[in-house]
């Protein structure tokens, strides 16, 4: 899983069996108490516990007695969420009066605009939306336009915040067939955002808009998605392969990327025979059909990128196309192509540290050493992926030196009184982790520098906030809070599970890391549980079938822990010892590593684990093993207390070292 997601997904409405009427009868705002008693901390001990199984009447019920303390905004915050759908204006009116700022209130603002928006009780939205920052959310920017008492005051072109809106915003394209009726929005410009929705495969959201475009393609906008070589066979019978209608045109287009993304064989083959399509068009269809078949590990994607490019060397496809196209010349090992691609990217992109090194690994297989060093020695660090790349690239160890110890005023930076911290980490301890991480970074927001954000990830770890301490210390620059950043608790228990599963404890740590950041209790949205994340029904299987697994509690730490690394461990046996594709099949599931390799088989080499890597065709699993073996060697680096060469961890094979 990844642990810093927006709190926000975490805090949707949910249902609750019971729907309660309860007006809060907030008085004048106070000053909050900074300790709470013994009758208290049961109360919200039990209020915590009662919204996390989305029960809004504990909290309702403790509100009298923790209203005017440190956590009263939370637990308001608890009393009204699980209900959103039954809440009224009211409620939350006297909510704000009383909690004008922080995050829970503004967590509890952005869900009930969306409520607001939802009932089109726009008299409503409107005094809320007025009575604060604009949001966040482009979805509420987008609710906001087709507020008709604020579209006319916060929206300039509506067409801007549609096409910068994912494409199957519900209220973006909600916005956007307001606009369409009033003629505010321009026949180019729906072509131009249907275009965006069959790019990003958001078929059924682009059917929705047929009745906005001309009777003679309304009716024909459906065929493009169902049966889009058919529609182009009749097309091409009754108007040839040369002069179209406009509109047609423009439908032949959508349709020829509705066929990219199933057959992208026959959409190059029909941009081959129809000279309708202008250099542009031609370009932008064999840019996808190229992007669709490198997903799936095609041999002929990077034929096609080389002809995309050739069609119209001006088109600027979408940075998601050219960092493919990377991708997909770093498997055929054609270093002019990176180049080409790189080139290609905006600034922005081009810019990116993983760019930023591939460029210069092609500038090195070129024969260009002198400028690829350049740019290698400004990208090593031992705290990124492709930081630890380039010095394995320049042939350099990673040597952990001493931290620093802290001076004085950093010691005393921080004290346990600050209330926003002190939020945080109760909210942590009562198991409400995306909730402590919000009020966590609004607090290390308003911090002053290094020397106060170390004090405060000293003060999270001393309270065994682990994943506030390393979310702290992963803010200062160049890594120098290492020895915070890659704290290991629950030492015993993990080098126990490695001895029982063979398994490096640097691997172990590393993985435990970024599944959960050390918080024991942590469960993700999808009900993965622990510090490993592991699933109910593959704790199930593991019960039954490794004897060594039988009688562990998913919900303790060891218990956790044995089950996770038995996994782990199963994962790594099946790939011949590879730590990375463990990984990979730890994030995504066993038969996925092992269908990518079925279709391609990097050639052996030191760079066959990276470039596997960067062809992950899933972001969050390319990402996650990044962040896996980037800790891996750290933590390697601190418990062997050793220097490490970087490159033999990244095998695709087993791993050299066998370090316990």
């Amino acid at each position: 899983m990844t642990v810093f997601k927006t709190v926000l997904e975490m805090r949707l409405p949910r249902p609750v069996a019971v729907l309660m009427s309860l007006v809060l009868s907030y008085g004048t705002a106070v000053a909050a108490t900074d300790t709470l008693n013994t009758v208290q901390k049961r109360l919200l001990n039990s209020a915590a516990s009662a919204f996390a199984q989305g029960d809004y009447r504990p909290a309702a019920n403790a509100l009298p007695e923790l209203e005017n303390t440190y956590m009263g905004p939370w637990v308001g915050y608890w009393s009204l969420q699980p209900r959103l759908k039954s809440m009224t204006q009211d409620q939350y009116q006297r909510y704000a009066k009383h909690y004008p700022s922080g995050v829970a209130h503004h967590l509890l603002r952005q869900q009930w605009l969306l409520e607001l928006a939802r009932r089109k009780d726009w008299s409503d939205f409107t005094q809320v939306f007025q009575a604060g920052s604009i949001p966040d959310l482009i979805s509420l920017r987008c609710d906001a336009a087709r507020d008709p008492l604020l579209s006319t005051s916060t929206v300039v072109a509506p067409f801007f915040l549609w096409s910068g809106a994912a494409a199957n915003d519900h209220a973006c394209n909600a916005m956007a067939r307001a606009y369409l009726e009033q003629g505010q929005i321009t026949p180019p410009e729906l072509w131009r955002r249907l275009q965006q929705m069959y790019e990003a495969s958001a078929f059924d959201a682009a059917l929705r808009f047929a009745p906005f475009l001309p009777a003679a393609q309304s009716g024909q906008l459906a065929r493009t998605v169902t049966a889009p070589a058919a529609w182009i066979s009749r097309q091409i019978q009754h108007y040839g392969s040369h002069k179209w209608p406009t509109g047609q045109a423009h439908l032949l287009v959508l349709a020829l990327l509705r066929l990219a993304a199933t057959h992208p064989a026959q959409a190059v083959q029909f941009v081959r025979t129809l000279g309708v399509l202008s250099a542009a068009d031609k370009s932008l269809v064999l840019y996808n059909s190229a992007y669709h078949a490198t997903l799936s590990f095609r041999s002929e994607s990077g034929h096609w990128y080389a002809q995309a490019y050739a069609a119209d060397p001006q088109f600027r496809p979408r940075p998601q196309l050219l960092a493919w196209m990377v991708r997909t010349a770093l498997r055929d090992g054609n270093w002019s192509m990176v180049e080409q691609a790189t080139r290609q990217m905006d600034t922005v992109q081009r810019q990116q540290r993983r760019w930023q090194f591939w460029s210069a690994v092609a500038l090195l297989q070129r024969g260009h050493t002198q400028a690829a060093h350049t740019l290698l020695a400004a990208l090593e660090s031992p705290w990124t992926y492709y930081g630890q790349l380039a010095m394995a690239t320049l042939n350099r160890p990673l040597i952990l030196k001493p931290d620093d110890p802290p001076t004085p005023s950093e010691a005393n930076a921080i004290s346990d009184n600050n209330a926003p911290e002190r939020t945080a980490i109760t909210l942590y301890h009562l198991g409400l982790y995306f909730d402590a991480l919000a009020e966590w970074d609004q607090f290390l927001k308003g911090l002053n520098g290094t020397g106060e954000i170390k004090a405060a990830a000293r003060m999270a770890l001393h309270h065994k906030a682990w994943l506030l301490g390393i979310h702290a210390s992963s803010l200062i620059h160049g890594g120098e809070d290492w020895q915070q950043g890659y704290v290991l608790p629950y030492a015993q228990e993990i080098d126990a599970a490695a001895t029982q599963t063979g398994l490096r404890r640097a691997f172990l740590a590393g993985l435990i890391r970024q599944e959960s950041g050390f918080a024991f209790g942590i469960r993700s949205d999808v009900g993965a549980q622990g510090l490993m994340q592991v699933m109910p029904a593959t704790a199930q299987w593991l019960q039954t079938h490794v004897a060594a697994a039988a009688n562990a509690d998913l919900h303790s730490v060891s218990g956790n822990l044995t089950l996770g690394s038995h996994y782990l461990s199963l994962q790594q046996q099946h790939f011949g010892g590879s730590e990375l594709l463990a990984a990979a099949a730890y994030n995504a599931g066993p038969g996925a590593p092992q269908r990518w390799l079925n279709r391609w088989t990097p050639p052996p080499g030191p760079w066959a684990g990276p470039i596997f890597t960067a062809n992950i065709p899933f972001q969050q699993t390319r990402h996650y093993v990044q962040s896996v073996l980037t800790n891996t060697v750290v933590y390697a680096a601190i418990l062997d207390q050793a220097p490490q060469t970087i490159w033999p961890q990244w095998r695709l094979g087993a791993i050299m070292s066998q370090t316990r």
